[in-house]
């Protein structure tokens, strides 16, 4: 179940871009268990091999997490490796997930897998001037906002039809790898930023544990997602100020379009911008701006007397 120029559509410094049909068809498969129209006039034949991988899926993996799941997160890393397989032999899968998703193969890649491979490299092709143009800036600040450098090797990013509920989601590996949903609206508009939000997960480690640290140091709680929010901040930001200087204006970040402010931490992007902002300026250390942000967010916890 190849394809011509599956591997790397577009390679650089910064990212590897794939079209995999054997990943497309298991997110494609798990979102239709999940009750996502399929829209496709089968066989008899057909609909006996594409019913039995949706029940197997139905039964055993619709439900479960694509990140936080390790047994999830062990297939979407099989399945990586099978890109230019024919068949999943020898990739340590279940026995009867490998056979399911063997018989669905030729039909998925007979009735929906064209126009996915299409809308992947559609994707790709859109980004690719952006990227061409900012993508150099912004793997020298985004990293640099957490005290690290972009990686030696170029993050590989899958796209794919489908990629859970919030349409995109990274494994920290180690290596980093990305999944992004090429047919999600909210990653068009925002592609670029989110290319380097989701390659932020790389280095989440930096603002829990800071976040944690001076929660403790002031006795205090932080919302569960503050560090989110910081990633969401230093990349949406960094990407408006780099579009800016080329004369976009108008760039509005993924985070205030979609209201992951909202929920992250109750609409605290203004103090992410008093007290993250000078980080991502160089004015201030990690540890001082995670801190007065963490001062800022929450109120003390009550202390028994």
């Amino acid at each position: 179940m190849t394809t011509p120029g599956a591997t790397a559509l577009l390679a650089s410094a910064l990212f590897a871009f794939h079209s995999n049909p054997w990943l497309n068809l298991h997110h494609f498969v798990r979102a239709v268990a999940r009750g996502e129209p399929a829209g496709a006039d089968l066989t008899a034949a057909e609909r006996q091999d594409w019913d039995a991988v949706v029940a197997l899926y139905r039964e055993r993996y619709a439900q479960r997490d694509l990140l936080f799941d390790e047994g999830m997160v062990a297939i979407k890393t099989a399945l990586r490796r099978a890109e230019k397989q024919e068949t999943l032999a020898g990739l340590g899968l279940e026995p009867a997930l490998a056979a399911v998703l063997e018989r669905a193969a030729p039909v998925y890649r007979r009735h929906w897998w064209p126009q996915h491979d299409r809308d992947n490299r559609a994707w790709i092709a859109a980004v690719e001037p952006a990227l061409a143009a900012h993508g150099p800036a912004l793997a020298r600040a985004v990293p640099a906002a957490y005290g690290r450098t972009w990686p030696a090797q170029p993050i590989d990013v899958d796209l794919s039809v489908q990629a859970g509920p919030f349409g995109a989601y990274t494994t920290s590996g180690p290596p980093t790898h990305v999944t992004i949903s090429s047919q999600d609206p909210r990653y068009r508009v925002c592609a670029l930023e989110m290319l380097f939000h989701e390659a932020s997960h790389a280095w989440d480690d930096v603002p829990t544990q800071g976040i944690a640290r001076a929660a403790a140091a002031q006795g205090k709680t932080s919302p569960r997602q503050l560090w989110h929010a910081v990633l969401f901040f230093a990349a949406g930001e960094l990407t408006r100020r780099e579009l800016a200087a080329s004369g976009d204006e108008d760039y509005v970040e993924h985070a205030l379009r979609s209201g992951a402010y909202d929920r992250a931490c109750g609409g605290c992007r203004p103090l992410l911008a008093k007290h993250w902002g000078p980080r991502l300026d160089g004015r201030a250390s990690v540890e001082a701006a995670l801190a007065a942000l963490v001062a800022a967010v929450e109120a003390p916890v009550a202390r028994a007397p």
